[in-house]
């Protein structure tokens, strides 16, 4: 049996390439992760086994293997982490006068950010918001890891039990084509989408029915792209309002909105992890999402 007195404290930044570790499943990309060499994060894995005298990963030439222990460790690394995390922001004297991390998705960062940041300034000047665009998935994943303090979100989107989301308000997604292309709504392949981890994608997909056939093979990175792609002729897709409203069809005049379509809509807001601290602050920073009357 291993004596407590032999085994040391481990340190949160080890714990934190661990957690890194567990995700990559590979050192180089663990440590690009961590903003760390590779040779540093391997030191700090094996500082970590030595203080726990604990054999966690195997290692391999081709892969990473977390031993049963190591699994366990991980999982309560996550609570180690999250709990480190609760008293930093805990013992801040002014949320309002602190560094923030806030995610946003591409469909959403164009056109709410640049009101919603002028807002904050306004109203809180000793603010700093830090803004990380990414994908829904990667912007979710990273909300229940507590990398973000809150993310401006569009729904419907699968989330998990550890996060909170709370809508703000509607937009409104709206048929774009060339003017006089026939849409048909089969299974022609005429409709152009971003590609998988974009939510926009599943709230069009999950609003009009229409067979696999009918989707386009191409897909896009941002709305940019597919918009000069609908000007082309190479189909139609839909956007979002707040989108159109800031002129993202404004280099493109043969392009129209179709009305005869059905109407569809998502709902955007913001999402945080249950746990974060500094939930009631989020929701007044929330408030300023609101468009304009």
């Amino acid at each position: 049996m291993k004596s407590i007195v032999n085994i040391m404290t481990p340190s949160i930044k080890n714990l934190k390439y661990l957690l890194a570790l567990k995700q990559h499943l590979h050192f180089s990309k663990a440590a690009e992760a961590c903003f760390v060499s590779q040779s540093t994060l391997s030191t700090g894995i094996n500082k970590l086994e030595e203080s726990l005298d604990a054999k966690l990963v195997e290692r391999t030439n081709k892969s990473v293997l977390f031993t049963r222990l190591g699994r366990e460790i991980a999982k309560k690394a996550e609570d180690v982490i999250f709990t480190m995390q609760d008293l930093v922001k805990i013992t801040q004297s002014d949320f309002f006068n602190s560094s923030i991390k806030i995610g946003v998705i591409p469909t959403i960062s164009a056109y709410l950010l640049p009101n919603f940041l002028f807002k904050l300034k306004q109203k809180y000047p000793k603010l700093s918001p830090i803004i990380i665009e990414g994908t829904s998935e990667n912007i979710m994943e990273r909300v229940e890891k507590m990398q973000l303090d809150f993310a401006i979100f569009a729904f419907p989107f699968e989330e998990s039990e550890m996060i909170v989301r709370q809508s703000i308000f509607t937009d409104e997604l709206l048929l774009v084509k060339y003017k006089g292309y026939q849409y048909k709504n089969t299974d022609d392949s005429s409709l152009l989408l971003l590609e998988q981890g974009h939510c926009l994608r599943k709230h069009i997909l999950s609003n009009i029915q229409i067979h696999k056939n009918h989707i386009s093979e191409f897909s896009f990175l941002n709305l940019e792209t597919l918009v000069a792609m609908i000007d082309m002729e190479f189909g139609v897709s839909f956007l979002p309002k707040m989108a159109i409203d800031n002129g993202i069809l404004g280099k493109y005049p043969n392009l129209i909105v179709d009305k005869n379509q059905k109407r569809i809509f998502r709902s955007i807001g913001i999402i945080y992890h249950k746990n974060n601290p500094n939930q009631d602050n989020i929701l007044t920073l929330s408030s300023f999402l609101k468009p304009h009357p």
